[in-house]
């Protein structure tokens, strides 16, 4: 697991989501479609309802190839433990 601050551009230990129900549902969509997605190169925005508030998430494979993520991704894949 990779949390990746988009102000900071640094990763981070731990973090608490707290979602509406509605936010919970469309999350759990987006989960399934990265699962099914056959290139594995998807990722997905939820946003809270007026936009100001955004998780990404994304399905990567640290041994696997990493070239559709953006370069500070792939360091933070392949160094931060």
């Amino acid at each position: 697991m990779k949390i990746f601050n988009e102000d900071t551009n640094q990763t981070l230990s731990n973090i608490t989501i707290l979602l509406k129900e509605n936010e919970i549902i469309q999350l759990m969509g987006y989960l399934e479609e990265l699962l099914s997605n056959a290139t594995k190169d998807a990722h997905y925005h939820l946003n809270n309802d007026d936009f100001s508030k955004e998780i990404t998430i994304a399905l990567y494979d640290r041994d696997g190839k990493l070239d559709h993520f953006a370069e500070k991704y792939r360091k933070a894949i392949l160094l931060d433990e």
